[in-house]
């Protein structure tokens, strides 16, 4: 990667282009923020419950930003600040982006990460990224409204059964998450499972304690010792 390269992926053009797309996001999470709260008023929650819903949340959502800071850095390398800054606001995968850009470099027969990357790979490497998720924007923008009804028609019409599909898909969406970190084999396996055992032994602890910050910082606390097992194992491992 040349300093020329460096300088054009990082220009004021760049980040003239990526800021409205970014600037649709923060407006569309203010949407959604206010109509949750104005939602939870509307069914009878207090302000109280509330602002303790908003502020678990907040809490709970630093370990994902952790991770969404670390892929945003690793992508900066190969797309500059700018596009990155954008495509982490989008998606926050590191491993499509990152796969996005890889055959960006492939497509136009250089090296990622080399000497050869230069205005067309940054060109290319945006198109690719941005263009591989546009079917999961098309139907987020055709079909989220209709979900309701997706779910009615997969309860069979028993609405106790749709808390029960919900949490199905959430486990299941969790396990698409992690199951490419064991399968095949490595060193995040033990992340992985770090991570696991970790909230089990904090699940078991909050049901005697019934503390409120086991809820909130859970989920942080599990990531971070996941990453840090799997960076141990993974020095230690290397060292051999």
């Amino acid at each position: 990667m040349t300093a020329e390269y460096k300088a054009l992926a990082n220009s004021w053009i760049m980040w003239a282009a990526c800021l409205p797309g970014v600037a649709i996001v923060i407006y569309q999470a203010f949407l959604i923020f206010r109509k949750s709260k104005n939602d939870a008023l509307r069914i009878g929650l207090n302000e109280k419950q509330v602002s303790s819903s908003i502020r678990s949340a907040a809490i709970t959502s630093i370990g994902p930003c952790l991770v969404m800071i670390t892929a945003m850095l690793a992508l900066m390398m190969y797309d500059g600040a700018p596009f990155a800054w954008l495509r982490t606001n989008f998606i926050g995968s590191i491993t499509y982006e990152l796969q996005g850009a890889q055959f960006a470099a492939d497509g136009i027969g250089i090296e990622l990460g080399s000497s050869a990357m230069d205005a067309n790979f940054l060109a290319t490497a945006c198109i690719v990224e941005a263009g591989g998720c546009v079917g999961w924007v098309i139907f987020s923008a055709l079909f989220s409204d209709k979900m309701e009804v997706v779910n009615e028609k997969l309860a069979g019409g028993n609405m106790l059964a749709v808390p029960i599909i919900g949490t199905g898909a959430l486990i299941g969406v969790y396990c698409s998450l992690t199951i490419d970190r064991v399968i095949p084999y490595g060193t995040q396996v033990y992340g992985v499972f770090a991570g696991a055992l970790a909230m089990y032994l904090l699940t078991l602890y909050d049901r005697k304690v019934h503390k409120q910050w086991i809820k909130e910082w859970g989920l942080t606390i599990c990531m971070i010792i996941g990453m840090i097992v799997c960076t141990v194992i993974d020095l230690m491992t290397g060292a051999l």
